[in-house]
C-alpha cells in the first residue's frame, strides 16, 4: 500500500504482523474507539502477547514459515 511504501516497508515483519492482528481484533470487537487503554479489547496487552508469542524461540520455525508465506 502507499502507507507501507511511505514508511519504507518492503516486507511483513513480526511487529507489523502483531500490529495488523491487533487492528483486526479491534475491528471485530464492539469497541467504538481504538485506544491503548481500552478495557474491552485491552489492545496493548493483546499486542505485547502476540509479540511474545512471535518472538518465542520455541516457535521460531513456525514463525519463519508464516513470515515466508506472507512475504512470498
Amino acid at each position: 500500500s502507499r502507507n507501507a511504501h511511505l514508511y519504507g516497508m518492503n516486507s511483513v515483519t513480526i511487529t507489523s504482523l502483531a500490529y495488523i492482528t491487533t487492528q483486526v481484533q479491534f475491528a471485530l470487537s464492539l469497541s467504538s474507539m481504538f485506544s491503548q487503554t481500552d478495557t474491552t479489547t485491552d489492545s496493548e496487552t493483546f499486542y505485547h502477547s502476540l509479540l511474545d508469542l512471535l518472538e518465542d524461540l520455541e516457535e521460531c520455525k513456525k514463525v519463519d514459515e508464516l513470515l515466508t508465506w506472507w512475504n512470498w
